[in-house]
């Protein structure tokens, strides 16, 4: 395809992207095609050269291990495709946010949506009930507790922690998304983001605690 032809490509494309779904995309047999397709979505909806450009880096790096995480809990081409798919299209639509994470710190950014994305469809194939809400701790930790605390062994705290715990702690602490921002990228609401934050530092309490007392 000339540079010409792509353009054109692109702009027809980003007309009529509202009538384009993933089934669409799907039908495509020709896998370049098709990887060619879904990448100028993604990049139909940044605004910057430097956002598209920095993307299609992500895209190509990415993409692949992406496809592995949601493949090993689907079990599904193309349930694993579409678990690619909704993922980039929210790294995409909140890219002025993911591009300002570190280098060593966006593979487990990326890993993290992706899996949670799967494991919704999976949910979903399965019809199974959504999580209940859970309730909230009557026991607030302040947050300078933490930073009292040795780093290794806060660390170790947090990796003891259940992974929808660990994935709030990463997001919402961690890079410091907003409680609206957290619930986008996990899929649940931002009320149970508060809630499993507050759930989590308690955890993190009580772990830290059992080890003093254990040394």
């Amino acid at each position: 395809m000339t540079v010409n032809n792509y353009h054109f490509f692109m702009f027809i494309l980003k007309m009529h992207l509202k009538y384009l779904s993933f089934n669409d995309i799907l039908l495509c047999t020709d896998k370049k095609r098709r990887g060619d397709l879904m990448l100028a979505i993604y990049l139909s909806m940044l605004e910057t050269n430097e956002e598209k450009n920095q993307f299609e880096q992500l895209y190509i790096k990415y993409k692949q291990d992406m496809y592995a995480v949601a493949y090993g809990i689907l079990k599904n081409k193309e349930d694993a495709e579409d678990a690619v798919h909704q993922s980039f299209l929210k790294i995409a639509d909140n890219f002025s946010k993911v591009s300002q994470i570190p280098c060593h710190e966006l593979k487990a950014y990326i890993v993290i949506i992706c899996r949670n994305t799967a494991i919704n469809i999976y949910r979903q194939n399965q019809n199974r009930a959504k999580h209940s809400t859970e309730l909230f701790e009557t026991e607030i930790v302040d947050e300078s507790y933490f930073e009292k605390q040795n780093y290794d062994e806060l660390l170790l705290a947090i990796k003891q922690l259940p992974q929808m715990y660990k994935d709030v702690i990463y997001l919402y602490f961690l890079q410091e998304f907003s409680a609206k921002e957290t619930a986008s990228q996990l899929e649940i609401s931002p009320e149970l983001v508060r809630q499993r934050a507050l759930r989590a530092k308690k955890m993190l309490k009580d772990i830290l605690e059992r080890s003093n007392r254990n040394e």
